[in-house]
């Protein structure tokens, strides 16, 4: 007979250490998916310093939610989006070369959609 496991998933924070050792979560697999710099911090450092002594693995797993550029243009051939907007971004002006439909807006000021 096939012993059942019980995996758990559940994306967590340090700030959640505490409900973390209310419920007993031990032995699983902590995965790291934010910029590895910010493992150096102590916020960070206690943490997963919480996570080894209760027999957690860490693993790192990097993403990014910034698009290249050849993505950014794959999207927009994909969508044909009527406006497009840059918001989040150091360089809104590169955008007018992706296509036609960039419309500039001035940071900060709220526009209708």
């Amino acid at each position: 007979m096939k012993e059942e496991q019980n995996n758990i998933v559940m994306a967590v924070r340090p700030s959640m250490r505490m409900d973390m050792e209310a419920i007993g979560l031990q032995d699983g697999l902590f995965v790291y998916s934010l910029w590895s710099g910010y493992r150096e911090s102590e916020y960070q450092k206690k943490f997963e310093d919480f996570l080894n002594r209760k027999g957690f693995k860490i693993d790192m797993l990097h993403t990014s939610g910034h698009a290249t550029v050849s993505d950014i243009h794959r999207v927009i051939t994909e969508l044909e989006p009527k406006q497009i907007i840059p918001i989040h971004t150091m360089s809104p002006d590169s955008f007018t070369g992706l296509s036609e439909n960039v419309v500039m807006r001035e940071d900060g000021k709220a526009f209708d959609i």
